[in-house]
C-alpha cells in the first residue's frame, strides 16, 4: 500500500506541473493569436483579460468570440488544465497525509 501512496503523489505532482506549463503556454499562444489578429502588442491587458475570461462569462466581448469560434480546442485544454491546478494540490495534500498518517512511511 505504501508503493500506491508513492505513486499517486508522484503522478499528482506531475499532473500539477504539467498543467501549470499548459495553462503558461496556452495563454501566451492565444495572446498572440489575438495580437496578429487584431494588432497591438501580445501582454495588452484587453488580450489577458479575454484570456481569463474564458469559460467564465455568459457574453463573451469580441476577443474572446474570436477566439471561441477559431481555437475551441485550445481553449477546452485551458479550462482541463484549470481544473487541474485547482485539484492536483489536494490530491497531494490527501496522498501526503496518507502516507504520513496511515502507512508511516516517513
Amino acid at each position: 500500500m505504501m508503493i500506491a501512496g508513492w505513486i499517486v503523489l508522484g503522478l499528482s505532482g506531475f499532473a500539477l506541473v504539467l498543467a501549470a506549463q499548459m495553462r503558461m503556454l496556452i495563454s501566451v499562444s492565444l495572446r498572440r493569436a489575438l495580437a496578429d489578429k487584431f494588432g497591438g502588442d501580445h501582454r495588452d491587458p484587453a488580450y489577458r483579460d479575454a484570456i481569463a475570461s474564458s469559460g467564465k462569462t455568459d457574453t463573451p466581448g469580441e476577443h474572446l468570440a474570436w477566439l471561441m469560434e477559431t481555437y475551441p480546442a485550445q481553449l477546452a485544454q485551458l479550462r482541463l488544465a484549470r481544473r487541474v491546478t485547482y485539484t492536483a494540490p489536494m490530491a497531494i495534500l490527501l496522498s501526503l497525509a496518507y502516507l504520513r498518517l496511515i502507512v508511516g512511511a516517513f
